[in-house]
């Protein structure tokens, strides 16, 4: 377990983060500045092919180091933050996981998907997302149909389904509690945004019953509950956590976005409200909160970016001020094209010149690929156009390349927050009773002479996508 050293400040309330590499926790303190940092790895995902899954038991034992970690004198608040489209099936009776927990980076409902591409329309107008292999929905119903004896299990009400949240909240109230956050239940493929609740017709097509399905709740718990001697009182999704800690109270002047690097990457800007729609991107709830209000987002999404560039060796990368391989190009997404063109058929790929490279030119030319698609979504999301502000978080926010390659590629400055964690920031903040829109401080980034020829390469590399895309339909 590795953690930043807290100073003297008083612990006020806690955040754990379960994200696909590290299980954070973090403390803030009663200014609601995060001091203290500790994290596991998370457990390693296996399968073969399309399949990821991991050990259930495995993801308790981090989950409770961590716990254990923090100080019990006081039963502080914790607020918890999960991976979404992540989720298992357990015994109603025993808890015992009845399968694998499923990890979102699964995609082993591609057949179920392209044999139901008629049900797409339906989905958005519902759910506000599209149909990708990457949801909760479609992984379901795959798998019940594999699995009779699984399927007759939740149709009998012997078995529950839910995410990580659901699951812990199962685990840690020792039955009493079933339930989900609403920003964890959208992500799903199975939860009607407009109506708030889930949606009989996307169940029926699933073939998963009403009954198997947490109660879905704000993002506040009503009554916190023990967990290892903290008190649980809130749960959110992981990019909605962040898109909350780093945006104002009043968006009324000025449009904004968020770019929160992890293991995918995740263009995420508020929205007025569930009826806001993009082709090939998503809408969803960021909070749902007596006090704060509902918020909604707009999100564009990169898939397993960081393991693709794990796979070129570390960085960091400088970015030059010319193009040194014209020809090279990479699509970054290696868990499948995100949005908005959703080819969860296509990963990470290379062009001839870019396979030919040593691994820290492939290391530039896949951050040169993960530029491109952040900067094609976020005209996507603004009609042709760019938003007033532009915020990158995450760790890969740190890197030289991405951020000095991103201001040279919009031609304007760019926001590197200070605090990388804006994640834990908003979850711990929101439970400790404090305003969830941190605003923190950032680095103001302007475009310099490195990466100069980016505006010029991204058009070729879009021609270049478009054939990869069309050769492979």
């Amino acid at each position: 377990m590795t953690g930043q050293a807290a100073p003297a400040n008083r612990a006020h309330a806690l955040a754990l983060d379960l994200g696909s590499t590290r299980f954070k926790l973090g403390t803030i303190d009663a200014g609601g500045d995060l001091v203290a940092v500790q994290d596991v790895a998370a457990p390693v995902l296996s399968g073969d092919g399309l399949l990821r899954e991991g050990r259930p038991e495995e993801y308790l034992h981090g989950i409770e180091k961590l716990l254990a970690s923090a100080s019990a004198e006081e039963s502080l608040p914790l607020g918890l933050v999960s991976q979404r489209s992540t989720f298992l099936i357990w015994d109603r009776h025993t808890g015992a996981p009845l399968t694998p927990v499923v990890s979102w980076q699964d995609r082993r409902a591609g057949d179920w998907c392209a044999q139901h591409a008629d049900i797409e329309s339906l989905l958005i107008r519902r759910t506000g997302l599209l149909l990708s292999p990457h949801y909760a929905g479609p992984k379901l119903a795959a798998m019940l149909a594999a699995d009779r004896q699984l399927a007759d299990r939740l149709q009998s009400g012997d078995a529950l389904f839910g995410n990580l949240d659901a699951w812990l909240t199962w685990h840690w109230s020792g039955g009493a509690y079933h339930q989900t956050d609403v920003t964890m239940a959208a992500r799903t493929a199975m939860y009607d945004i407009d109506a708030g609740d889930w949606s009989a017709e996307l169940l029926a097509i699933y073939g998963i019953p009403w009954t198997a399905l947490p109660e879905v709740t704000g993002s506040l718990q009503g009554s916190p509950l023990q967990a290892m001697g903290l008190e649980l009182r809130g749960s959110i999704a992981d990019q909605s956590a962040g898109v909350v800690a780093v945006t104002r109270a009043d968006l009324s002047s000025i449009s904004e976005c968020l770019i929160n690097f992890g293991t995918g990457a995740f263009v995420m800007q508020p929205a007025a409200g569930s009826s806001v729609r993009r082709p090939g991107y998503l809408t969803g709830p960021v909070l749902v909160s007596s006090e704060y209000g509902t918020r909604f987002a707009l999100e564009g999404t990169i898939n397993g970016v960081g393991p693709a560039l794990d796979r070129f060796g570390p960085g960091p990368t400088s970015l030059p001020p010319v193009d040194c391989f014209p020809n090279a190009f990479v699509i970054p997404d290696q868990s499948g094209v995100g949005a908005p063109h959703w080819r969860a058929d296509i990963g990470l790929t290379l062009s001839p010149q870019a396979n030919q490279l040593a691994r820290p030119e492939q290391r530039l030319i896949c951050i040169e690929g993960l530029l491109f698609r952040v900067y094609e979504i976020l005209l996507g999301l603004n009609d042709a156009e760019l938003p007033g502000r532009v915020l990158v978080a995450g760790g890969l926010a740190h890197e030289p390349a991405v951020v000095a390659g991103l201001a040279a590629l919009l031609n304007r400055s760019v926001g590197c927050l200070d605090e990388p964690q804006a994640t834990l920031l908003g979850a711990a903040r929101l439970v400790g009773g404090l305003p969830p829109f941190a605003d923190p401080d950032f680095e103001t980034v302007t475009p310099g002479a490195a990466g100069r020829y980016l505006v010029e390469k991204f058009e070729r590399w879009r021609g270049w996508c478009a054939e990869i895309y069309r050769s492979r339909s």
